[in-house]
């Protein structure tokens, strides 16, 4: 048959299908789920990562949609996916796209190691991390401007009212796909070792560059219930290397008594929801040249 026919009878037939799908839409448009109330047609510059509820992904473009299914252009052809079928839908540019393989988004993308970058979480999203194993936290998104999060210490053989409690509010300023500003603060205390808890951090930081390679620049002022500090300056950046591979920066300026710095560098190792850690810090004047870090990340 010529590609031409071939082409026709392959529109015809979604047509059919659309068709066919319109109709039995009264008893089927309540198997709907809200991962799939705004699917719309995806422009050239978008892509469209669909997980269905037996766990099989997909990664293409929408080029149509009724009621009960959608039309679903991928690397394997077009298919007639049924609405109720779907679990998640995840929008993202093509960019996102190398040499044809698709590389998910950094886990860990809204922070470096300890620090945060200026990306926030998005409505609905958060994650666990634990550092050195004794610093478990979370954090998430209330809306896309406003992140919430907390941790507390679990040192063995502590009781808790000798253990760190830690709160992490944080809240976007700007959002553009090369520029993310957000403001927040590191938030501690000891409820029976400080008597000047509550400290912290309060910070602003800035984040320039896309999804791939990007710079980090923030300052703080240390505070607690009786004094403030000088101003804490960090620098910083990451820059992936691979689907599942990324170095990671994070380093320090305080300008207190003298001039003293902090600096890092390490890998993250990536999956789709997943990401470790491996570092080293060193200091200016420090006893031990390397303090190792390692943290694991797990985004829900």
């Amino acid at each position: 048959m010529p590609i031409s026919h071939r082409a026709r009878s392959l529109r015809v037939a979604i047509a059919a299908v659309l068709a066919a799908t319109s109709l039995a839409a009264p008893r089927l448009v309540a198997q709907d789920t809200t991962s799939t109330a705004n699917l719309r047609p995806t422009p050239d510059s978008q892509l469209v990562k669909l997980t269905l509820r037996d766990g099989s992904v997909l990664i293409g473009r929408v080029t149509d949609v009724s009621p009960t299914v959608l039309i679903f252009a991928s690397g394997f052809g077009t298919s007639v996916i049924p609405r109720a079928s779907i679990r998640k839908v995840e929008f993202s540019a093509t960019r996102r796209l190398h040499e044809g393989e698709f590389w998910p988004e950094d886990p860990s993308r809204t922070r470096l190691f300890f620090a945060p970058t200026g990306r926030m979480l998005r409505r609905g999203e958060g994650y666990f991390s634990d550092a050195y194993i004794f610093f478990p936290s979370f954090q998430g998104g209330l809306t896309d401007r406003v992140n919430f999060g907390g941790g507390m210490s679990l040192f063995p053989g502590v009781g808790l009212d000798e253990q760190v409690y830690f709160v992490t509010p944080k809240i976007g300023v700007i959002a553009r796909p090369k520029l993310n500003v957000a403001v927040g603060a590191l938030v501690a205390g000891v409820p029976d070792f400080f008597e000047d808890s509550p400290v912290g951090l309060a910070y602003g930081v800035a984040t320039y560059g896309g999804e791939d390679a990007s710079v980090t620049v923030g300052s703080g002022f240390g505070f607690s219930r009786s004094s403030t500090s000088q101003a804490l300056i960090m620098f910083g950046g990451s820059a992936r290397l691979s689907r599942t591979i990324a170095l990671v920066s994070e380093n320090y300026v305080y300008s207190g008594d003298g001039t003293n710095g902090l600096v890092s560098a390490g890998i993250r190792f990536m999956g789709e929801q997943i990401a470790v850690d491996l570092a080293g810090f060193t200091a200016s004047g420090a006893d031990v040249p390397i303090i190792p870090y390692v943290a694991f990340i797990y985004r829900f």
